[in-house]
């Protein structure tokens, strides 16, 4: 039986707290608890609002690409999203200088009142099903039990991000916690991520983990015929070569050129998601990857109807884990992982500190469609064509950005060095 698939994306994400103070009321069996509210089906957002947010995540997402992209070496691929969501609830326990760099660092220019509501829809526009599409978003705290938490905060993040707490004994029954979380990112991004939190990430001094899980399956809307699929020569960027198996199409897209590069946008069917490739030209790698940011922008606004022979290569694989923590020091977030991180507006008990910020992540690309997952975990311790066609042949290193219709959120960024299955 033929794969379903066409791309397969999973991510995942933690932020870890850890603080000094010890645990009471310790049980053995995993609970739950949340806030009595009962999430905002409702917010009062409206398109122009939820462009901005976009904007500003996705600002972020080319930060955090410059930061991934010089300290990992091969194929990348993360879902800036993801993290950003995470990090938001987070964000919604911070105060004073550690709110102020989180606030710099994830480009939150809002106050607190309407980035929740703001993220709440856009989680809820997101999340959407059919025969042909899901995107998934899920959210969860992990907390100690014993450990109390500011009821705001717990109302915050169950009115706007739908996260209830699950209570654990990370003090003692420490791996027995770990399995708990990780078995929730395998359920949430079927099955794609596994291992989010490594042993040795916990310890007795953890007092919550933060989790964000997206699932994404969408089909072509121009799908590839498998039996065109032919082994071609794609180059690397030291000059190799290697045989791949490169799917091809002629088909109108939205397409533009410059001398630097060719982009394209594959829409998934229902037009809710897109793929933009970004393929750099020859000698154009580093000049386009320098100024990704502003030449992504240039595209998306240039693309432009055209009749294009595609060549595109499949392409899977998984990424190691990334440890985000040093990428946002680099960024100005500095306090949140020392001891003079302030989030009293989410601890009773002590004081907390972000002590990591995981995140994994799964892409798979055929000729049929694109499936995508990813989770965060922040733990705290056409129209009618010319005769002649463009010609696209993505058979260098290339990037590529699956994004929203709609709010033009970046949901997925990757760069394939070397397309590998």
């Amino acid at each position: 039986m033929r794969i379903f698939l066409k791309c397969l994306s999973v991510l995942s994400a933690a932020v870890l707290l850890s603080g000094c103070s010890g645990s009471s009321g310790v049980n053995n069996d995993i609970a739950s608890a949340e806030s009595k509210l009962e999430r905002n089906l409702t917010p009062n957002v409206d398109d122009g609002e939820l462009k901005v947010l976009a904007s500003n995540n996705n600002a972020f997402a080319f930060d955090m690409f410059a930061k991934l992209q010089a300290s990992e070496s091969g194929n990348l691929f993360f879902s800036p999203y993801s993290i950003s969501e995470a990090l938001a609830m987070t964000y919604a326990g911070a105060n004073a200088d550690t709110k102020a760099q989180m606030a710099q660092a994830l480009h939150f220019d809002r106050n607190d009142t309407r980035l929740h509501n703001d993220f709440n829809a856009l989680d809820l526009h997101l999340n959407y099903s059919d025969t042909n599409y899901t995107f998934s978003v899920a959210n969860s705290l992990w907390a100690q039990q014993g450990y109390e938490f500011v009821p705001a905060y717990l109302d915050t993040i169950k009115v706007n991000y739908g996260a209830g707490v699950n209570l654990v004994d990370f003090q003692q029954q420490t791996e027995k916690a770990r399995v708990a979380i990780n078995s929730w990112v395998e359920e949430k991004t079927k099955q794609n991520i596994k291992n989010l939190i490594p042993q040795g990430v916990l310890s007795s001094n953890t007092k919550l983990v933060l989790t964000n899980a997206v699932y994404f399956k969408g089909m072509w809307a121009n799908q590839f015929e498998e039996a065109v699929t032919r082994d071609a020569v794609f180059t690397r960027l030291d000059g190799s070569t290697k045989e791949t198996p490169m799917m091809r199409q002629q088909e109108a897209f939205a397409y533009t050129e410059t001398e630097r590069y060719q982009a394209i946008e594959l829409p998934y069917k229902n037009n809710r998601t897109s793929m933009v490739v970004l393929l750099p030209k020859e000698n154009k790698h580093s000049e386009v990857l320098s100024g990704i940011e502003a030449i992504y922008a240039e595209a998306v606004s240039a693309f432009a109807m055209e009749s294009v022979d595609l060549k595109l290569p499949k392409f899977k694989f998984t990424t190691g884990l990334y440890q985000l923590t040093p990428h946002f020091q680099t960024m100005g977030m500095i306090d949140a992982f020392t001891s003079n991180a302030d989030f009293s507006k989410m601890s009773i008990s002590s004081e907390l500190m972000i002590a990591a910020i995981l995140h994994k992540a799964f892409v798979s690309v055929d000729e049929e469609g694109t499936e995508a997952a990813a989770a965060t975990a922040v733990i705290m311790n056409d129209t009618a064509a010319p005769a002649a066609p463009k010609e696209m042949f993505v058979e260098r290193p290339f990037l590529f950005f699956i994004k929203d219709q709609k709010s033009d959120q970046i949901l997925f960024t990757g760069l394939v060095e070397e397309p590998v299955l």
